[in-house]
Formats: C-alpha cells, sequence, structure tokens
C-alpha cells in the first residue's frame, strides 16, 4: 500500500550527507487513509491485545478506550504536537521497512507511560532482518513549518540542525540503550535468541557498523534549500550519515484525517477479526 501513495528517490551527491526525496505519487485517498489508521492503532496495540482487553466490549467502549487510553489527545498544542509526531514516527517506520528492507524490532509508542507525552531516547532503531551487520538510527521530526527556525536566541537554527544535534547527543550516551531494553524485552518474552542478539550488540558494539538517518516529514509547500544547506555546514560527527526529506502536499490535512474517527476503525477491524 505505502508504494501506491509515496516513492522514494536518492539524490545526486551534492552535500557531505546522502539526501533522498520520498514524494507523493497521487493524493491520499480513502484507501490510505484506512491503511494509515490501521498502522496507527497497531503501532499502539497488537490487535491481538485489542481483541483480549476488548472482549465482550460494546462499540461504544471500544470507541472510549480508543480515545481514552490510546491516542494522544488534542486539547492543547502540547498533545497535538504529540499526535504530529507519533504519526510522523509511525509513517517513518513504514518506509523504512518498505523500501529499505530493514526491521524495525519495537514501535516504542506500545511502552507508553501517558499517552499524551512523547517517548524519550533515540526515536527509532532498525537493522537487517536476518543476520545484523548494520544497525541505523533515526532521529524524526514532522513539521508544517520547516522554514521557520526554532529554538531561542541566539541558537536559532532549522529543523535540521535541531534533529542532528538530537541524534549525537543519543549516541554519545553511555550505552545501547534501546539495544539494552530489547534484549531485557526478548527475554521476558522468552525469546532467547533475540535476547541474545541485542546481548551481542551491546557487548560487542564494534562488531556492528552504525548508520544514522535524519527524517523529515515536511509540508511540501514550505520546503526551503536553506535547511539542507545549514545542515551541510556542520561538522561531519555523524557518518555515514542519510537525510531524507517526506514531501507532502496539504500535510496538517492528511494528519487531521488519518486521526479522525480512528476509533471507528478499530471497531471495523475488530468486528472483520471475531
Amino acid at each position: 500500500m505505502i508504494n501506491e501513495w509515496l516513492e522514494r528517490v536518492p539524490k545526486p551527491d551534492q552535500y557531505v550527507f546522502k539526501l533522498i526525496h520520498v514524494t507523493e505519487i497521487k493524493k491520499p485517498d480513502d484507501n490510505i487513509i484506512n491503511f494509515l489508521q490501521t498502522e496507527i492503532l497497531q503501532s499502539y496495540r497488537d490487535i491481538d491485545f485489542y481483541k483480549f482487553h476488548l472482549q465482550n466490549s460494546t462499540e461504544d467502549d471500544i470507541r472510549n478506550y480508543v480515545k481514552t487510553q490510546i491516542i494522544p489527545g488534542d486539547e492543547n498544542q502540547i498533545v497535538r504536537n504529540v499526535r504530529q509526531g507519533d504519526w510522523g514516527e509511525i509513517l517513518t517506520s513504514l518506509i523504512v521497512a518498505f523500501y529499505q528492507g530493514l526491521e524495525v524490532p519495537i514501535s516504542k509508542l506500545k511502552w507508553k507511560f501517558n499517552k499524551d507525552r512523547s517517548v524519550f531516547g533515540t526515536d527509532m532503531i532498525a537493522h537487517e532482518r536476518d543476520i545484523i551487520k548494520n544497525i541505523y538510527y533515526y532521529e524524526i521530526k514532522t513539521r508544517l513549518s520547516p522554514d521557520t527556525k526554532e529554538g531561542t536566541a541566539p541558537n536559532r537554527n532549522y529543523i535540521t540542525i535541531h534533529a542532528h544535534n538530537s541524534l549525537l547527543n543519543d549516541i554519545n550516551a553511555p550505552s545501547e540503550t534501546i539495544a539494552d531494553f530489547l534484549e531485557r524485552y526478548f527475554f521476558d518474552k522468552q525469546d532467547y535468541e533475540k535476547a541474545r542478539m541485542y546481548k551481542d550488540i551491546i557487548k560487542n558494539p564494534n562488531n556492528y557498523n552504525k548508520n544514522f538517518e535524519l527524517f523529515f516529514i515536511i509540508e511540501k509547500s514550505k520546503f526551503i534549500e536553506d535547511i539542507l544547506v545549514e545542515l551541510n555546514r556542520l561538522p561531519p560527527a555523524l557518518t555515514p550519515l542519510n537525510t531524507t526529506i517526506v514531501f507532502i502536499d496539504d500535510l496538517k490535512d492528511l494528519i487531521d484525517k488519518s486521526w479522525n474517527d480512528i476509533e471507528n476503525s478499530l471497531v471495523k477491524i475488530l468486528s472483520e477479526n471475531n
């Protein structure tokens, strides 16, 4: 489904980083919206969990559960930003899995303690599906106005700089925090093969190649080349570095449609899985 909507095109070398454009093939239709809503719901909980938790629930109970326990609210700008950020992380995982053929081992969104807050730490990691040789670390930003500098003067920069520095801070942390979590997670699930795999990443990090990627999902009409020029001026602290720009027309409208009445999508999914 994702390839019916988006295409991924590496661009000619122009910067110190590798630039990739992801562009729309067509305007998202109802099928794309339904696809996104299903992926959003499954990023927060597995379908089997929904079936377990909502067994014998009424349709109104299901709708109330989605609104009150699953999706970020929209009552103020802070939680609306969480919605937007969660949406961007979900879309990024779909693009990475389909176009790069990588495994995204876990959705951090499943482990929120507060649905109206973002999850701390590196936004996402991915790796090969079979034998792991490369680990990919992602910083993901979703912006309606990427042409506006952010931060407090005199340290106002485009979002590309903030994303780069955030990922650099995560990588300089003293341990492989996501791999540590994954080792414990799969150990508790008694999937000892995967637990050993992530243990080795922690204990022998030099055996794995680190790759870094900045993902920017932006309103296409607000793109300016300056955001890449400014990023290009930074010292090459993250190498190799990919920078992916996902250009979406009417991004706010698409995000809003993805969340609109999403509780009804779960009602439909559960009725089809009974």
